[in-house]
């Protein structure tokens, strides 16, 4: 396995966010952590990364505890990518994508021959190669999106974490990134707040609630009907995809309140 979590939990301010949480992901497998709001998502991402430490249990790499690694080892190893990356630095695409070769360079703080191709790569990779000059301050939100992305690319690691990597991003580029996530030769972990990208792409997902498992499996054998409902308190119907099996969620609307007033259900499927 690539990347374990052995019943791991991390506190807070007197509260525990994440509660005993285990895990594995095979070798260049994509692992998606779905759950509301609140669930430990995020917190889970920061512990595999390194950047916190379990209050108990542990995060092992190819069975190897990630405490016994020094950090310029983890970040060679481990790229991680935020929610939100916000700087006031006016530096170009390339000059933040060229940040991801950090970890591989000398004390000294000098360039190595693999860095260009490295870079290079990742812009192909994002679609950045025509935004390559653009500055920072000049970007939408997708666009930093895709820049924070292909740094992380550029750092080359083993495995790629990603925090809402779709969010500020439109339907196609959306579709596009986790396309690109799904076939890269490496191991990978993303929290994603859609269902239905999270069937489309990962090979297992795993639901947090409370900062606990609910479940954990493939996208067909997790994400039910009565899960969705259990988890998320929404009505749903499930169905299968007849060319991957794999499911598709209708959201229904909420039942009414009951002064009869209809809750707000815009975009979501009229109840058959």
């Amino acid at each position: 396995m690539s990347i374990q979590v052995h019943g791991a939990s991390w506190w807070a301010g007197g509260s525990r966010i994440v509660n005993r949480v285990s895990l594995e992901v095979p070798v260049s497998g994509m692992l998606g952590l779905i759950g509301p709001n609140g669930s430990g998502k995020s917190s889970l991402l920061r512990l595999i990364a390194g950047l916190r430490a379990p209050s108990e249990g542990a995060v092992l790499l190819d069975g190897r505890n990630i405490n016994g690694l020094s950090r310029r080892d983890l970040a060679r190893r481990v790229a991680f990518v935020e929610q939100e990356v916000s700087t006031e630095v006016d530096l170009t695409v390339t000059d933040v994508v060229a940040l991801g070769r950090t970890p591989h360079r000398s004390a000294w703080g000098g360039s190595r021959d693999g860095d260009g191709p490295a870079i290079d790569h990742a812009l192909r990779c994002a679609g950045l190669v025509e935004l390559r000059h653009r500055r920072w301050h000049s970007l939408s939100g997708g666009e930093r999106q895709r820049t924070q992305i292909a740094r992380a690319l550029a750092q080359e690691p083993s495995e790629l974490l990603l925090d809402e990597p779709t969010n500020h991003l439109d339907v196609a580029h959306q579709l596009e990134l986790l396309d690109l996530v799904s076939h890269l030769p490496l191991t990978s972990v993303v929290a994603l707040h859609d269902l239905n990208l999270a069937a489309m792409f990962c090979d297992a997902v795993l639901v947090l609630s409370g900062g606990e498992v609910v479940a954990n499996g493939s996208p067909g054998d997790v994400l039910t009907e009565d899960l969705v409902r259990r988890v998320y308190d929404v009505d749903c119907a499930v169905t299968h995809e007849p060319e991957s099996a794999r499911p598709h969620i209708t959201f229904l609307p909420p039942r009414r309140r009951a002064t009869g007033a209809p809750r707000v259900t815009a975009g979501y499927a009229d109840r058959a």
